[in-house]
Formats: structure tokens, sequence, C-alpha cells
């Protein structure tokens, strides 16, 4: 198949129209050597005013810095998202400045060998020469001279470079030819010094031969006065080498950078300092955000696995020393990843408690035994519980689910088929290729059990209309191992023959992973792709619809970067970009990284300019809902200052704009504007003189109590846990559900769309003893009692219910003795005052003397502005709910000093296995002002106790108990719930008329 590339597509039109256009009218030079460029004056007036004219319609941000007419050089910028076809427009765009300007020597710079080797290949690929010679009638050809590092030097003769021979001596006089020298940074950077004397390839001058009288090649490249194009800019920052390098070396007379992320420049530090993109002169911002909004890319749909044991940590096994030790990381959203080595007979409980009980037994090689029986292997990812579940398998199974579910849609419901690809990103190549041991590895044995069962799968749903699908995937399931293929770095110096031709499809063979056949007319079954991040950059396929992240990528790097291999659109079986529909990139990650559909948003939203454009449409909007006409709101706008002629937003008044006209923020998503120096939380001071009316009240209920039930409950508890057991439901499988978040577009900016996600039942059963001992950990019943009960229950029921000694059971019996307890165990308890020492509490340090402050997220995690009341304990009104900031804020009359009590600081012992401490503490004054009053309220934001989930009403009940109890010991304290809209007011009157009563 050859692929078709597309002429006029008007995003990219307007970048080659934006560069080319910058030279109308400007005075330009001919050459007078044959070997250089015309030439032309960064005084020349026109120059500045086409730039002027171009950037009208963009924000201010985008305009240079330094006047053009006292700059060195002309710096053009173009942005576009990847995956947007800037190869495409920059090569163009040399074909254009010919044609209109008579320019022939170009230089493109490259980050990296990757997209070195890409940009080479798309240069010299035949359809492509034929499109730009023949289609878009050019007549021209590009010569393409690839710089590459010089081979081990013999002795002898030391030649000059013949890529720069080649550059130099092109003539301008050959109409038919543009000259484009391609290179990567390193070449231009790399030099040492020897005996005095520079030794690097464009920097030495002891060549034996010249090149029109230059002996060193760099002097040489800039006699010919080049036009640079610098691919992927935030690469190539202004203060970094190889950008200084091409100033002061090559010193071209243009640099234009096409990139989607552009460097960053720092000024000013502390609360002052500013981060802003270098931008210099940008003619064309295809963002991210407009890509997404106009179709120029896939859509993407994250999609990642709730762990099985509802804890976001998981632990990976690193490496394996033979028989000695095993090198594992534990891993814990948004901590710190911690490193433990075992030996044989450690326990995993070192790493976690949830592994109580699970020990090394025997390490081998590759693998290691646990003593409940299972075996991992190196690279293995696990579930941080007793079962152990594989987290990679199940992200595998999924991968290739939503696969097959766009293959299929691909393969079958349109005229020209698409070939649908997948990529996988994994930690280690040997957890993919195969060893000298002949043995195959972990990740790939799984793999290809699980594409053989996804494959008999999708056959077996298929109808008598998907015959030539059907015979795809029987092909594929004639051969499993033809269906993958893998690269990695180490595959360079590799010399097995097969790999070296599987190296060769993924890299140079974008055509051929395309295609549906063979050569010889046979299926290609080869669509799935594993690599370890070596596919990041300079590597592309526009059918790639699905990327499994099966490893970290190691920093908080550009998720619009992560997902970059997925962005283009497909082409079809014959070559067609197809444009004209809405695709989607399923991009599989683990719970680590649950948010990332978010932080993408946030990316494409926050790289949004500062400066925005209100459209016609949306002045005529919300002209309309002000009962004005788009002219007077124009009019009013411009007045103001908040926009330019060309309705851009003003950058300097952008906040009192959206504070004074909000209609316009309405359709902004979360993260377009936002305030980047939000303050911390500070801590709050406690009032000393405050603390002091309330101190009784304080230490009364911090001292610690033990709750005791009462022994009569012991009578019928096997009954009850028979009971339990037979609860429908508790027997159950084991089930992995994902969650698909859809990145998509209101109009204006990115938004999450949550999408339904997968289920899939895991039959894996866990030990009978680790079943029993999993529930008495949880819910401290014998394991005796639970043994017998389950011996009570196979006579009664049989012995199938073995098949479901899984996590899922373990949970489903401790929620119905949970629910038993809330319902059974009420009235049925008493507490009693431990002996032990009050201690510190969260208001004072142990020998009683108060604190001076408290951290503000313990009492709220909003603050009301102003200065509190004197009765208030703290010095700030800090809340969390609108109920909670109506308390604090209230001004009682009969109310003495109250305060919030600090989260979680009251261990009030409940019959739920958990703690509980109420909201509020109030003193109040009786009406005959002869005795105060101790009032603790718990506040609920619901409408009545009805409304009260069963944990959280058998908390409350249980204060009451507690509270009632102190009175009973001799210390009054009156508790009572606030539900709804209840006023504290009406909660301290009903105390006092109570009393009275």
């Amino acid at each position: 198949m050859e692929l078709i590339l597309q002429q006029q597509l008007p995003h990219q039109q307007k970048a080659v129209d934006a560069i080319v256009d910058v030279f109308k009218d400007a005075y330009i030079t001919a050459p007078t050597q044959f070997y250089t460029n015309p030439t032309f004056s960064l005084k020349d007036a026109h120059i500045a005013n086409n730039i002027r004219t171009l950037q009208s319609v963009l924000p201010a941000e985008y305009r240079s810095s330094v006047p053009i007419s006292e700059s060195d050089y002309l710096n053009l910028d173009i942005k576009m998202e990847t995956g947007t076809g800037k190869t495409y427009v920059y090569t163009k765009t040399i074909f254009e400045m010919h044609k209109r300007y008579g320019f022939n020597k170009f230089i493109i710079a490259v980050p990296s060998l990757a997209i070195k080797a890409g940009t080479e290949q798309f240069l010299n690929e035949p359809y492509v020469r034929r499109h730009f010679t023949d289609s878009c009638g050019y007549g021209t050809e590009i010569e393409t001279l690839v710089l590459e590092a010089p081979k081990k030097k013999k002795k002898g003769h030391s030649y000059f470079p013949s890529v720069v021979s080649d550059f130099v001596k092109g003539s301008c006089q050959n109409t038919k030819k543009i000259y484009v020298l391609l290179v990567n940074m390193q070449l231009l950077t790399s030099n040492s010094k020897k005996n005095g004397r520079d030794t690097g390839l464009l920097w030495r001058d002891d060549y034996d031969n010249a090149v029109e009288g230059f002996y060193r090649p760099f002097e040489a490249i800039a006699s010919t006065k080049p036009i640079v194009m610098i691919d992927e800019p935030h690469r190539f920052s202004r203060d970094q080498k190889a950008f200084k390098t091409i100033l002061e070396q090559i010193k071209p007379q243009a640099i234009i950078r096409y990139g989607a992320t552009f460097p960053e420049t720092t000024s000013g530090s502390g609360r002052k300092k500013t981060i802003i993109r270098d931008y210099q002169n940008l003619l064309y911002d295809l963002n991210a955000c407009a890509s997404f909004n106009q179709g120029l890319i896939k859509g993407v749909a994250k999609e990642h696995f709730e762990p099985v044991s509802k804890k976001e940590e998981k632990v990976k096994i690193t490496s394996i020393d033979s028989k000695e030790a095993v090198h594992f990381q534990y891993k814990k959203k948004d901590e710190a990843t911690k490193t433990f080595t075992l030996k044989t007979s450690d326990s995993l409980a070192i790493m976690n408690d949830a592994f109580e009980g699970v020990t090394i037994s025997a390490i081998d090689k590759t693998s290691v035994e646990f003593s409940n029986g299972i075996v991992k292997h190196s690279g293995e990812e696990l579930d941080v519980d007793i079962y152990m579940t594989s987290y990679q398998e199940q992200m595998l199974r999924l991968a290739l689910q939503r696969h097959f579910e766009t293959e299929k849609e691909n393969f079958c419901s349109r005229k020209y088929k698409i070939k649908t690809l997948a990529l996988f990103f994994i930690d280690d190549i040997t957890s993919y290729r195969m060893g000298d041991d002949g043995k195959k590895p972990y990740l790939l044995t799984i793999f290809e059990t699980l594409l053989k069962e996804q494959i008999e799968k999708t056959i077996s749903s298929l109808d008598e209309h998907d015959v030539e699908y059907k015979i795809y995937l029987e092909a594929s399931l004639a051969d499993i191992s033809a269906c993958h293929a893998g690269y990695f770095s180490q595959d360079n110096s590799d010399s097995d023959e097969n790999i070296a031709k599987e190296v060769d499809v993924i890299l140079h063979g974008k055509k051929q992973l395309l295609s549906l056949k063979n050569k010889d007319d046979s299926p290609n079954t080869l669509r799935f792709l594993f690599s370890k991040w070596t596919l990041k950059e300079g590597w592309d396929n526009p059918n790639v619809f699905t990327i499994a992240k099966l490893r970290s990528s190691g920093s908080e790097n550009s998720k619009l970067q992560e997902v970059g291999r997925g962005l283009r659109l497909p082409v079809d079986e014959n070559g067609n970009r197809i444009s004209n529909e809405e695709f989607t990139l399923n991009y599989i990650v683990d719970f680590t990284e649950a948010d990332f559909a978010q932080k993408l948003v946030d990316q494409i939203n926050g790289e949004l300019p500062q400066a925005a454009t209100i459209s016609e449409e949306k002045l005529e909007a919300v002209a309309q809902k002000l009962g004005k006409t788009s002219d007077d709101l124009f009019d009013e706008l411009y007045d103001k200052h908040y926009i330019d002629r060309h309705n851009n937003i003003k950058s300097e008044t952008r906040d009192l704009f959206f504070a004074q006209y909000p209609d316009f923020a309405a359709g902004l998503s979360a993260g377009k504007i936002k305030d980047r120096n939000k303050e911390k939380s500070k801590p709050v001071k406690i009032r000393k003189a405050v603390y002091n009316e309330i101190k009784e009240l304080w230490e009364t209920i911090n001292h610690r109590y033990l709750l005791f039930y009462d022994n009569d409950l012991n009578d019928n508890i096997d009954d009850v846990v028979l009971a339990l057991f037979e609860k429908p439901g508790v027997f159950t499988d084991l089930v992995m559900r994902s969650e698909r978040d859809k990145v998509g577009s209101n109009g204006m900016g990115m938004n999450v769309v949550r999408e339904t996600g997968v289920q899939y039942v895991i039959h894996k059963t866990i030990p009978y003893g680790v079943f029993l001992k999993r529930i008495s950990t949880a819910t401290n019943l014998p394991i005796e009692v639970l043994h017998l009960a389950l011996c009570k229950y196979a006579k009664k029921h049989g012995t199938d219910f073995t098949s479901h000694l899984n996590e899922n059971s373990v949970a489903g019996f401790c929620a119905e003795f949970t629910n038993w307890k809330n319902e059974n165990l009420q009235g049925r308890f008493r507490y009693e005052r431990s002996k032990a020492p009050l201690g510190a509490t969260a208001l004072t340090y142990a020998d009683g003397m108060v604190r001076n402050e408290i951290s503000q997220g313990r009492i709220g995690t909003k603050l009301v502005p102003g200065i509190p009341s004197e009765k208030y304990l703290y010095d700030a009104y800090a809340y969390d709910s609108t109920l909670e900031k109506n308390n604090i804020t209230a001004d009682i009359e009969e109310v003495i000093v109250y305060g919030k009590i600090p989260r979680s600081s009251i261990a009030i012992p409940t019959i739920t296995g958990g703690m509980y401490s109420p909201d509020f503490m109030y003193v109040v004054k009786h009406k005959n002002g002869d005795r105060e009053l101790n009032i603790i309220v718990e506040t609920k934001d619901v409408e009545n106790k009805t409304d009260l989930r069963g944990t959280e009403k058998a908390k409350i009940d249980c204060a009451k108990v507690f509270f009632d109890m102190l009175i009973a010991d001799g210390y009054t304290v009156y508790f009572r719930d606030q539900l709804g809209n209840k006023q504290m007011a009406q909660i301290i009157n009903e105390v006092m008329k109570d009393v009275d009563l």
C-alpha cells in the first residue's frame, strides 16, 4: 500500500502561509556566490509589518520581546500539536520558500536519533517525493543530506565530511533542487579539545581538503546563509548548548521553530516568580485544545482498574538475585516509592500488614514462590493483599478487549478497512524477549494466553457477514507469535536475525504495519507492539488505537507526549487519511494514574493563551442574555479595556473582566483560568483564655474509654455466623472493575466525561485457612467459630462454596457482620473509663499546657474572612460545609465559649469497630445565670435521621450512650445531633428547656 498525502488541508496550509507571508513584498537580494541563499534585511519594514498583521488575531504573549530590526536573526514560531502533521508542514514550507523567494539551503535540526530517522524516512519516501514534485506541482526535489557520527578514524587521510561538502556545493543555479542538511543535537554540540584544538566533526579545521576555501565545516555551512528549522523546540532552549551553537557557529538568517511544546523562561523569584513560554513571533497556534475541537487528532479515553483489595497501593518485583534475595518496590498513590529486599523465610508483612502470614518459600532465577503457594516473576506487579492478584494481567486483558472492540469496528463496519494497532509500554526487555535458557518470559506467556482467549471469544461473536474478519482472526490464531513484535534499545546490538526483522518493521516499515496483507497476499497479523519508552518520540503510527502503560513513565512527564504516539488520525487500507469521523485512543493505566484524564485536560487547558479570544457567537449570546446588542457590549468591554479591537481579552485586566462578566467564563473548563498564587493553609492560633473556659469539658471527653459487650452475646454467636454465611451474595465471584474517562470538548475547553468501564470475573481462590484468618482479623471472631459455622454450612448446602473462597467473599461476610452489629448490639454494651493518664491531645501537650496553634486542615479547609467572635476558641473561622460555617459565625447570646472539635481528636469506641469524634463543643450560660451547661453537637448535612447511613447512625447512637454514661459518672454533658437546616440557637434553647423540665 502507498500512503496518500492530502493537499491544502486548512490547518496545515495556514501554517505554511504564515511563514511564507512574512517575506511578502520584502526585498530579497540575489546570492553573490553560487552556494549561498538569497538574503533579506531585518530592517526591511515589510517583514515587521507582515508579522504584525499575521499576529493581529493572536494574543500579545506570542509576539517577540525584541524588535526584529534589533535582532541578529529572524525567529519565527509555529505551534502544532503532535499528530497534526508538522513534518509535512515544514517540508511544504521549504518548497514554497524555494518557489517564491529562491531559498534552497535549509538545515533541519532535531533533538534525537529517533526523530532524525523518522524525518529522513519521510523526506525520502517515494510517495512523499511524488506528492510534492507532481501533485503539488513544484517540479523540484529535495536532496536530503543526513549528517552521521563519524566512524572510527583510520590512519591516513582525514577528509572533509562529504555530506557537508555536498550541502555547501549545491548550486542555487540548479532550480530543480533544494538542499536540506538533517542533523541531530548531539552532532551539533559534540566537541572536545586535544592539544588546544577542536576535534568535533563540525568543529575541527585540520581536514586534508577544503570546500570552497573552508577547512572548518561550521564555517562552510555558515557561508551558505542557511535557514534553520528546529523540530521539538522545547529540547532547544535558548540557554542550551545546541541552540547557542546554531546561533554562534551556523549563523542562520532565520530560525523557524515547529513544535507542540516550547521552552519555558523564568523571571523573578519567590512570590514574584513567573514562568512563561518562550514564544518568539509565534505566527500560528494549533494547540491541543483546537486540535481536539477540530477533530484533527483522536480523542483519548483513559481507563484503569480499581485494585481488588480496594487499596490504592501495589508491590512490584523489580529484580531477583538467584536463590538469594528478591527486590521489591512498594508504591502507594501520592506517596514516595519504597524499596525492600527480602530473603527466603522473610515475611512480606514487612512491606504491608495486609501480607500478614505470607513469607517467601523459595527463590529461583526469575521467579519467587510464596508460602500461600503463589508463584510470581520478576517484573510482576501485585495487589497489596494476601490474594496477590496480578494487576498487569488484568491490564493486558482490558487492553486486548478494547483493541478487539475497535478492530472489529474498523474491519467489519466500513467499506475500506483500517488496520488496528496496539502499543504496550513495559518495564523490562527480559519480561518479553526469550532468555538464554529458552523459557518464555512470564509477560509474554500471559499475553499470548490472553490473546488466544480474546481471539477465540471474538470469533465466536461473529456472524455470517464477517467472513473476512474471521479468516483474519483464524490466521492470527494459527500463529500467535506472528501477531506481536518488540523494539528495545538493547536490540540495536543484538545479532539475532528474527529480532533484527522485528526492529526493522517497527522502525522503518510503517506501510507494512498499516497493511492488512503481506507481499505474498497472506494476512498480515502483526499489530501488537512492545517497547520500553524507546518509541516515545520520533516514532508514530496513525493506526495505534490502544496504548497500555504497564510501566511508570518515571516522572511527571507531559501527558500529551505520553499519548502522542497514538493521536494521529488513521489511514485505511488504501492509504487514505480518515478525517471525517471521531476516533478514540484507548489509554490503559494503573490506579496510581487514576487522575490521568483530568491531568491531561488541565494540561491542555493550561496551555491555552492567557489572553483568550471572545468569539462573535459568544459575544452575541452574552449580549442577548444581558439585554444588549453585541455592538453595544463590544463597545462597553473595549471602553473598559477588557478587550482589544480584535476581541482578544487583555491579560492585564483579565481577572477583573471575568469577575464582572462571569458569563464569558462559564464555558471554560477547569484549569483554563486558575489562581497560581493560592495561599497554603496556615496554622490557626488557639486562644488560651477561651480554652481555659472550656478546659474541663475538653479534658473530660478526651479521657480514654473502653467498650465492653454483654456476656450473653456469645451464647448464640455460632448461629449468627452461620446465618451471615447464608446471606445472599456472601459467596460470590471476584470481580475487577475498570473506570473509563474520555477526554472531550465542550466547544471552548476540554473536560472529562465518565463512560462505562468493564467488569472481569476472576476465577481464583485463596486457601481455606487464609480465608478464615482474613475474616477473623477483620471481625475479631475466633477462627474456631468461623470453621464450625462453615462445617454446618457444608452439611446444609454442600461444598460448592469452596470455589468462592476469595477476596470478595471475605469482604461480603465482613459487610454483613458489620450490618448485624449495627442492628443487634445497641443496648448490649457499656463504657468504662481507662485508668491511663490523659496524655497529649489535639489542643494540649502531655503536661496539660495548651498548644499555641493547630493546623487549619484539622478544623476546616475553607476560611471566613474577618476576626472571629471573642467567644470562639480559635483566631480564625475554618469550616468545611455551609452548615458548619453558619454554626461558627452565629452570635448566640447564651454561649460563653465554643469551638470546632479537631478532626478525629476524640476517640469514642463504637460497635462498628471504629472510633467516633463529634464536631462542636459549647459552654453556655443558663437563663438564670447561675449554672453552666456543657453541650456536644454532631452535625450532619442531611434532612432527617432516616437519611443517615447505618454506620453513621450506629456511631451517633453509641455517642448518646457514652455521654449518658458521663452524666451517670457525675459530669453532665448534653449530646445533640444537628440535621439539615436546624440552627444551633434552636438546639441550645431546646437543651435549656430540657434542663428546666
